[in-house]
């Protein structure tokens, strides 16, 4: 037979069991982006400070690459530990996964440098937000 104090002590259990389970780690905020012949889309522009998961689809009939880059950048991909936020030669009708972490919030963006693709529109603009 449950007791009044056993059955609080119960539901104390459980609310911080649920507690403890939302504080847990999240994962990368996930970015779709799709990319057709010179535009860039993504269906999150304001993204938290922290890790990203960008899964981008080449929609497009040519060759294009994604680089993550400060807002007004001229291809110049972040870099950390020796690696670069870039996605290079990707085929029509690939899709590639690119996971990056953004600490710092501001503007940054996604482009495509290659020749006569920036220039013609293949960039979009996104805002990191502080945590």
């Amino acid at each position: 037979m449950l007791t009044r104090k056993s059955v609080a002590s119960i539901m104390v259990f459980v609310v911080l069991a649920v507690a403890l389970a939302a504080c847990g780690p999240k994962g990368p905020a996930a970015v779709n982006v799709t990319l057709t012949e010179y535009k860039v889309e993504m269906s999150k522009t304001s993204l938290p400070a922290g890790p990203v998961k960008f899964t981008i689809t080449h929609e497009g009939s040519i060759v294009h690459e994604v680089v993550v880059e400060q807002s007004g950048a001229m291809d110049d991909p972040l870099e950390a530990n020796g690696s670069v936020a870039e996605v290079e030669d990707l085929e029509p009708g690939a899709t590639a996964t690119l996971e990056w972490t953004i600490d710092t919030p501001g503007e940054y963006q996604l482009s495509c440098h290659l020749p006569g693709h920036f220039e013609n529109g293949r960039i979009t603009t996104f805002t990191v937000t502080a945590k």
